[in-house]
């Protein structure tokens, strides 16, 4: 009996002697990590925190307080080392760091780290969305700008920001439809301009193709957004072109109006005049060929339809 008494004695004493060097070499780890933190090597206390923490639950409940200064301090240092490396612009790994740091957060029940960080990453994709967009790599800032509505659906800007890389891609189903959602949540006069633009720019690309159902119908969902005398001269070109006079006739009476004094305007008076006189309307004919006599371009027409064909008075 007094041997099992010794077996058991001894048991008991090399378990408190075990456990005793194990909460030894956990506080020293978790020491080495505050030092290190200390001294501003948060890499290297995060490190000595994992295997302190490590230890620590491997312990058990004697190593409670151990085990909670560890949970507290890793999710604020993954923090912390994410945002010095989105400082850095390396912007992929941070990332990754601040995942890490919303996982560990959310695992200890640390709300507020989680928030701070899942609110810190699309901030991040915009910010390198917005310099792929500066250095005019559309591609990269669309993938950029689309992670940052993956993760925030409501994004304005987001969408705004995709629409803009999309329309100088020449993607123009991308931009208008990101484009409309950016003006359902609020950004209507910046996506308008963008839409617009956009609209123009295709315009004007289906004009000099000779594309001109295409070219009228760009230019007026241009004019629509945004009324501007070069999309009415390119729907009322194309308009003409289509023999749909009406049409022309009302874009270059837009474009006289809103753009008196534009170098093109003997021009735009020579369409609008023929546009009047297919549609029998030979008052307003001889009033436009009338006003380009004193161009030598169209003087010596204008005069022939004023003085021969019209006989305007």
């Amino acid at each position: 009996m007094k041997k099992v008494l010794s077996i058991l004695t001894i048991a008991v004493i090399t378990a408190v002697s075990l456990y005793a060097q194990d909460m030894e070499s956990a506080t020293a780890l978790y020491n080495e990590g505050a030092t290190a933190l200390n001294a501003g090597d948060k890499t290297t206390a995060l490190k000595y925190f994992e295997e302190a923490l490590g230890q620590a639950e491997v312990i058990g409940p004697e190593a409670e307080e151990l085990l909670f200064n560890c949970q507290r301090n890793i999710p604020t240092l993954l923090n912390a080392i994410g945002k010095e490396l989105a400082a850095a612009n390396d912007i992929d790994s941070a990332v990754v760091v601040l995942n890490q740091a919303i996982a560990k957060a959310n695992e200890y029940g640390q709300d507020d780290i989680a928030v701070e960080a899942e609110s810190l990453i699309p901030q991040l994709y915009m910010q390198q969305g917005n310099l792929f967009l500066n250095q005019k790599d559309y591609a990269s800032a669309m993938k950029n700008y689309e992670k940052v509505i993956e993760i925030n659906p409501n994004d304005a800007i987001g969408y705004l920001r995709l629409g803009q890389a999309a329309r100088r891609m020449e993607d123009i189903e991308t931009a208008v439809n990101a484009l409309a959602k950016a003006s359902e949540l609020g950004q209507k006069d910046a996506a308008g301009k963008e839409l617009a633009t956009l609209y123009l720019t295709s315009a004007n690309t289906e004009l000099k193709a000779k594309n001109f159902e295409s070219a009228l119908e760009y230019a007026q969902k241009a004019i629509e957004i945004l009324p501007n005398p070069t999309a009415m001269q390119i729907a009322g070109t194309a308009a003409l072109q289509l023999k749909n006079y009406a049409a022309a006739i009302e874009n270059f009476e837009g474009f006289i109006a809103a753009s008196p004094n534009a170098r093109s305007i003997d021009q735009i008076r020579y369409q609008l005049a023929t546009a009047y006189e297919a549609t029998g309307d030979k008052t307003n004919a001889c009033v436009n060929y009338k006003a380009i006599l004193n161009n030598p371009q169209f003087a010596e027409y204008a005069k022939h339809k004023v003085d021969n064909e019209l006989k305007c008075q």
